[in-house]
């Protein structure tokens, strides 16, 4: 399974950024690590890279133009969006793509010289950047959910999978009251509200008076990456490299490369034909050559380890229990989301969910309910899935509701 390489950037740190190892299924498979550039480059050199850029610095928007012909949009998404922007629009970049969800199109749009910039940071740290795309597009938002996330000074709100604003917390409350009351805004039947965990969260001040729509709270921890990991690929059709900013490819060079190797086996082949014995003495010598290296990096990787019969197996074996007590691959928060929510959500009129934390690759969730009889029914409906643990860690009566928690992890 191939890894991609996430970067979270912030181009007020701009030689700073926070990184970490995505596998296909959207989980992460390696440590968060926060520090410089320069640090990336061996890491780079190995995987895909793909960033997250801080929305912070982007115009996003949707507009409802007369065409659908991509070129035609392109043309006319400076002239329609030029009244939304104080600077001069020619100094600006603008990606495109269409909203499934609407006959919209989804616009985001950058200073040309900021994005510039950051190619030229990433290049002089031999970094390839793959795609550049809005983080604040990489929540968890549909045509029927909404997303919040706090982080730091800002907020995250993304309204559906191609459009999202980062706002000040003070402003949120009154942003999300003013669309949910706008007429032409759909509303959501679920907002997902994502906290710092051990933090003071903004959504103290959030008041939605709407019983049709379900909050749920989740908690998050050291940095919102968890939560982008999961979601980046849909945020993918706006790709800020786009158009004159696109990566140069020098497939030339490659072929020349190609050619050399290509000459390189006719000759061994000869060579093969006729030096059959002598080849096979060489390769065996080689071979052992390898083995002993294979050993060194393996003692090297796992100095407490005694007796080694094939240190290829071994280190396979030593990184799958590294990569299974992380947390992030099958019982990481993405997974065990997927895994339980079809079940959380089956008995709404008896059960209500209130809070959800997720810490040491186990996730705690807080619900109210009518009586203790169905919050010991969602728990035995839980056990039933083959991939989840669940128990009731406690339980409370008050007055006409009984609260309770439930602990859920993968069986592992």
């Amino acid at each position: 399974m191939s890894e991609t390489l996430l970067i979270h950037y912030n181009i007020e740190h701009a030689h700073q950024a926070t990184w970490a190892l995505c596998n296909d299924a959207g989980e992460l498979t390696g440590k968060l690590t926060t520090g410089s550039l320069e640090e990336l480059s061996n890491m780079s050199a190995r995987h895909t890279a793909v960033v997250l850029l801080n929305s912070q610095c982007l115009h996003i928007n949707q507009l409802h133009l007369p065409t659908q012909n991509m070129q035609k949009l392109l043309k006319a998404v400076p002239y329609a969006i030029e009244e939304f922007i104080a600077e001069d629009i020619e100094d600006f970049h603008f990606v495109i793509a269409k909203n499934k969800h609407s006959d919209a199109t989804s616009v985001v749009g950058i200073d040309k010289t900021t994005l510039k910039n950051i190619i030229d940071i990433f290049r002089q740290n031999n970094i390839t950047v793959e795609k550049i795309i809005p983080d604040v597009l990489c929540l968890t938002a549909s045509d029927k959910q909404w997303a919040c996330l706090n982080f730091e000074q800002v907020s995250y709100l993304q309204t559906d999978t191609l459009n999202g604003m980062v706002l000040s917390h003070d402003i949120l409350p009154y942003v999300i009251t003013s669309k949910l009351q706008d007429e032409k805004q759909t509303k959501p039947e679920k907002i997902l509200l994502f906290s710092e965990q051990d933090k003071p969260s903004a959504f103290d001040q959030l008041q939605i008076d709407d019983d049709e729509i379900e909050i749920i709270n989740i908690s998050f921890n050291t940095h919102p990456l968890v939560v982008f990991c999961g979601q980046y690929k849909q945020a993918s059709a706006l790709n800020l490299l786009q158009n004159k900013f696109k990566p140069k490819r020098k497939s030339s060079g490659y072929w020349q490369h190609w050619r050399l190797a290509a000459s390189l086996a006719v000759v061994w082949l000869t060579l093969h034909l006729g030096l059959t014995g002598f080849q096979y003495s060489q390769l065996k010598d080689k071979n052992n050559i390898a083995k002993a290296e294979i050993e060194k990096i393996y003692r090297k990787a796992f100095p407490k380890s005694r007796k080694i019969v094939n240190p290829r197996s071994q280190m396979e074996q030593k990184l799958n229990e590294l990569k299974g007590s992380s947390g992030n691959s099958g019982s990481g928060l993405v997974f065990l989301l997927a895994e339980s929510f079809g079940t959380l959500s089956q008995d709404r009129e008896n059960i209500t969910l209130q809070s959800l934390n997720f810490r040491n690759s186990k996730m705690d969730i807080g619900l109210d309910s009518a009586n203790l009889q169905a919050i010991e029914t969602l728990n035995k409906k839980l056990n039933e899935n083959k991939n989840l643990k669940s128990e009731i860690t406690s339980s409370s009566s008050e007055k006409d509701k009984v609260k309770g928690n439930l602990r859920i992890e993968g069986r592992g």
